[in-house]
């Protein structure tokens, strides 16, 4: 009987309804709404707004340079650019980095070869090229492309290589065409000369079929045209005519 009954009180006893209502309160799982609220509330006290690389177009350029006060970092790049890719990271450090928003500078980037009117406006004959566009003028970048250089350089370096060239003015349609005609012989040039690599190579092939085809197309034509001049069945007509 003895054994019984300290069996009975070394039990737990069951605990009582408001000692569960407390515990249930007092439980992580439900502060947890409490911390959620404060994720709400914090970033109105500490606002901050990630900054993104701006992606530029033939028809946005001059909106996008009017609408960032004239001052702008702009990279013409590739998608199929290694270097453009190896770079990317840095340049993304760039749009986010407090001193360079501070500068008011914005950051910008275009396709190259979706967007050819740009390109050869600027004189854009390779790729990744940086350009800085600050009250009317640009100048050109021609350092390493690591992070650390590239901040110096469009926070204040740039005015070391002097005054700039003054910003050209949106071309006409016959001019365009002419600048993208000098622009495919001059890229076609350095090609053939191996600047360009296996790509290159593979260009100037490419547009030597093209000639032959396009030459060999034209006699077509013209060996016919003679054939119809001087066939039988034309001179029979001129007789009777």
């Amino acid at each position: 009987v003895n054994l019984r009954i300290r069996l009975r009180s070394t039990r737990a006893e069951p605990p009582k309804p408001r000692q569960l209502i407390m515990r249930r309160r007092s439980s992580p799982a439900r502060r947890a709404p409490t911390w959620v609220a404060l994720l709400y509330v914090i970033p109105i006290f500490f606002p901050y707004v990630a900054a993104e690389v701006l992606q530029m177009t033939d028809a946005t350029f001059d909106e996008d340079l009017d609408s960032a006060g004239g001052n702008m970092l702009v990279l013409f790049k590739a998608e199929q650019c290694g270097h453009c890719k190896r770079m990317a990271p840095d340049y993304e450090r760039l749009s986010e980095d407090d001193d360079v928003r501070a500068s008011g500078v914005t950051v910008a980037a275009i396709d190259v070869p979706r967007n050819r009117q740009s390109t050869v406006r600027f004189g854009v004959r390779g790729f990744p090229t940086l350009m800085h566009l600050r009250d009317g003028k640009f100048y050109r970048y021609r350092g390493p492309r690591a992070f650390r250089i590239l901040k110096e350089w469009v926070t204040g370096g740039y005015r070391d290589q002097g005054g700039g060239e003054d910003i050209p003015e949106k071309p006409s349609s016959f001019s365009q065409t002419v600048m993208i005609g000098k622009a495919a012989w001059l890229e076609l040039k350095d090609a053939a000369m191996g600047k360009s690599g296996m790509a290159g190579y593979l260009m100037v092939l490419l547009m030597g079929v093209l000639v032959m085809i396009l030459g060999f197309t034209v006699w077509f034509f013209v060996v016919l045209l003679i054939w119809g001049v001087n066939s039988p069945e034309t001179e029979e007509k001129e007789k009777k005519s």
